[in-house]
């Protein structure tokens, strides 16, 4: 007979001596602090995939046209490089010959590198700290962002991104402490770099506060390994291209002092949108200046240059701060280190202050995640869908294909596949290099290279329903132009609501 004590479920998973105030086991610690926010990372990316941003379609276009034969081109012929993300785009574009919609692809790739960004944080967290009387909370502000959650499965390179820059991150601090021969982590950085021009950032951070390694045989191998594929592609994009720098630079950069009081403003608004949970971010950094933890403080110091620049490039135009995403996993990190060193000490009022201040930002966040979802499936979806959806569609089926000139080039362009003249410059060679900040390129110049190509399409938006009146400063130089009356005609009106219109007005001559 077997007189062993039956163990409770409590006792088998190791939950019991948590309760008895010893530290929870391993299994639990993967359980809480991994698995369960993966669902809810998981959950929450679901509910918002239906959407997909008018930017990943200009590189589905582009992905398109490479499979087709025209080369890595927006418009046939064209050679401009209109992106800021090479490897997600032939990501996309390698899926397209078995039959993958770029759709599917684009979220597939965006959720599965969102997992493994939770993941990595999970392994960087317990790097830093040692899992002790707290699970890891920096997960849990991950799956719970509506900046990194969302943005993973828009179609665009943002959720690939972020998982390269931190698992190369993490790679580099084990290989530093290690002293491994071969540097993998150049190689993941060189992935990034060719995913997003911001790499350089996250790696030259950490290497100059390696100190004298910074000049040691690992770490020039490390430099050598992400230099030399950057350099190749740079290489071929001059070209194919003609240039070193993609066209997007020029055309996104030109007022320094816009730039700056919209980012400044950007940054500010995401920081309000993190929550309360923030605070602590400046008790992780205190954490890791008195412990002198080089590694929690690149950690910060990436975070800081991050911030720095979103500010000095302007921000971005899309909602819920696409460009801090990246940022996010070496916030949270720090934020993560920070609640569990408090946790840890078992003090009754550090243990009640860090209580209310996760339930109040754990409700923060289910609001705030609520109102992106609302934003974005519901606003911003059924937006999109009635102005540039039923412009495109009108066009396939009423128009023939001819050169359309429109400032939101992503789903008219993608949809139609007709010739495009890009009024925001992005893959026009020459209203992306006149004077003025991103959408402001309406100085000298730019109605000259609208009647320069005469397009036989023109998608202006306009006040009101009776596309009478432009409001935009650009439309405005367009169509008060006398050539304008004497060369286009009013085809069709998309009423967007009471205050503006999509208004399709064909070339006279031009006959559909």
């Amino acid at each position: 007979m077997n007189d062993t004590p039956k163990r409770s479920l409590l006792d088998r998973v190791g939950v019991a001596p948590w309760f008895g105030g010893r530290d929870p086991s391993t299994p639990v610690h993967l359980v809480l602090g991994l698995l369960l926010p993966m669902l809810l990372l998981a959950h929450n990316m679901w509910r918002v995939h239906w959407f997909t941003v008018d930017d990943a379609y200009i590189s589905f276009r582009y992905a398109a046209n490479l499979v087709a034969g025209h080369g890595l081109v927006y418009n046939p012929g064209e050679a401009i490089e209109g992106y800021t993300n090479f490897l997600w785009t032939l990501i996309v574009a390698a899926g397209l010959p078995l039959g993958i919609d770029a759709h599917v692809s684009s979220k597939v790739v965006g959720a599965l590198a969102a997992m493994g960004t939770l993941a990595v944080t999970y392994r960087l967290s317990r790097r830093l700290q040692p899992y002790g009387a707290f699970p890891c909370v920096a997960t849990w502000l991950l799956a719970s962002s509506s900046t990194s959650a969302t943005w993973a499965v828009f179609g665009l390179e943002t959720g690939l991104f972020q998982f390269l820059v931190l698992l190369g991150t993490t790679m580099m601090f084990e290989e530093t402490e290690k002293h491994r021969a071969f540097p993998t982590s150049g190689l993941v950085f060189a992935l990034a770099g060719l995913t997003r021009p911001e790499a350089p950032m996250f790696l030259g951070l950490p290497m100059l506060l390696l100190g004298r390694r910074m000049f040691g045989r690992q770490n020039l191998i490390r430099g050598v390994v992400f230099v030399l594929p950057l350099a190749v592609h740079m290489l071929w994009r001059h070209g194919y291209y003609g240039s070193w720098t993609p066209a997007t630079l020029s055309a996104k950069t030109g007022d320094l002092k816009s730039q700056w009081k919209g980012g400044r403003g950007y940054v500010l608004a995401w920081l309000e949108h993190a929550g309360p949970i923030m605070v602590m971010w400046c008790y992780g950094v205190g954490l890791a200046l008195s412990r002198r933890s080089r590694e929690a403080m690149t950690l910060a110091l990436v975070f800081v240059a991050v911030a720095l620049y979103v500010a000095l490039v302007g921000g971005d135009w899309m909602s819920y701060y696409r460009f801090m995403a990246p940022a996010e996993p070496y916030a949270f990190v720090l934020v993560c280190a920070a609640v569990r060193s408090l946790v840890q000490t078992r003090d009754r009022a550090a243990l009640i202050g860090v209580g209310l201040l996760l339930s109040w930002s754990a409700a923060h966040r289910h609001y705030d995640f609520e109102a992106a979802r609302k934003k974005f499936v519901k606003e911003e979806k059924r937006f999109w869908d009635n102005t540039a959806g039923q412009v495109a569609e009108w066009l396939v089926v009423h128009g023939r294909p001819g050169r359309v000139a429109i400032g939101d080039i992503g789903y008219v362009g993608w949809r139609t596949n007709y010739p495009i003249l890009d009024l925001l410059g992005l893959v026009d060679p020459v209203i992306g290099q006149l004077p003025g900040g991103y959408t402001k390129k309406h100085g000298p110049g730019y109605k000259e290279r609208f009647y320069e190509v005469a397009p036989e399409w023109a998608v202006l938006i306009h006040s009101g329903d009776e596309c009478k009146k432009a409001s935009l400063a650009a439309v405005k130089k367009i169509v008060e132009d006398p050539q304008f009356r004497r060369m286009y005609v009013l085809e069709e009106n998309f009423q967007v609501n009471a205050d503006g219109s999509w208004c399709i007005f064909r070339r006279k001559d031009f006959t559909p």
